[in-house]
């Protein structure tokens, strides 16, 4: 009997732990993420025209089938209504103003998110701007000169199934200097309280590559000091590149731009990472002059 019992106190740690792995397991939130910065309607016409481009983005989204995705370089409700068009479920947050700001506009999807309705109840959202008033709509960034509006796109949402909450975030930083550097300390800064409370996605086109200063403020923190973010590709168990072409082209790592990241504090897993680099139409070319990223994450 006093073996017995010595038998059954010895299994206890691994009924316990087991137990808690299975509570864990079903709590766990999985998620695929997508960030893409599709090259506005009008921008450059060495690309394919935006109608033509339109039935590639489709594809990439099917393919994909992402659950929240950041989406940059739009330019109007137009455009994102044909988006929403792509995938049923889905509804969008993106920018739009009561009082017109430049050349009329009343609307500002530079930055939008789109995300599964189905799976994901938005509780709230908000903007702020990438220049020295970030309060205030419609203000331009940090370098000197003519420069279009950049802003963060913050949506709060209650996954349903699991009743957990998460931030998702996409960003586009402007491309002229020094507006990279301003940007990436502001982000961090207001993205400091939520992820003290949960798990804080952020996406977007960061003109910034993994050797540039922001991209090193963002990733370590300002001065290696506060709030930093984990790039998901460091975490990813694989990652490929994801293509129609034979041979495959070669994808540099180095001059990558566009970062899907996690906030820190919120232990997660990558299990996959692609950048999507097919090809279409008769010329085989790229639709857009940014590649899709594409994670799966779990935390």
């Amino acid at each position: 009997m006093k073996g017995l019992v010595w038998w059954m106190l010895a299994l206890l740690p691994v009924a316990v732990l087991s137990a808690c792995g299975s509570s864990a397991s079903s709590e766990r939130m999985e998620v695929g993420v997508m960030t893409f910065n599709v090259l506005c309607s009008f921008c450059n016409n060495e690309y394919e025209p935006w109608e033509d481009r339109l039935a590639y983005f489709e594809d990439i989204m099917e393919r994909h089938d992402p659950d929240l995705i950041g989406l940059q370089e739009l330019t109007w409700t137009s455009e994102v209504e044909q988006f929403l068009a792509f995938r049923d479920g889905f509804e969008a947050v993106y920018f739009e103003d009561t009082n017109p700001g430049p050349l009329g506009m009343s609307e500002y999807p530079d930055a939008t998110i789109l995300y599964r309705s189905a799976r994901f109840e938005l509780l709230e959202n908000g903007f702020y701007w990438l220049s020295p008033t970030p309060e205030e709509a419609w203000s331009s960034g940090f370098a000197e000169g003519i420069q279009f509006p950049r802003l963060v796109n913050w949506a709060r949402f209650l996954e349903k199934t699991t009743e957990r909450e998460l931030v998702f975030l996409t960003t586009h930083f402007d491309n002229n200097s020094p507006s990279q550097d301003r940007a990436a300390p502001l982000l961090l800064e207001r993205t400091a309280p939520w992820a003290e409370e949960i798990p804080v996605i952020v996406t977007g086109d960061f003109n910034s590559q993994p050797a540039d200063p922001a991209y090193r403020d963002l990733t370590e923190g300002v001065d290696g000091a506060g709030l930093s973010l984990i790039n998901v590709f460091d975490n990813a168990a694989s990652w490929k590149v994801d293509t129609n072409q034979e041979p495959a082209p070669n994808y540099d790592l180095d001059m990558r731009i566009d970062h899907i990241f996690m906030a820190e504090g919120t232990a997660f897993e990558c299990s996959t990472w692609a950048a999507d680099l097919y090809v279409y139409g008769l010329d085989d070319k790229y639709p857009s002059d940014h590649w899709p990223i594409v994670a799966r994450l779990a935390f």
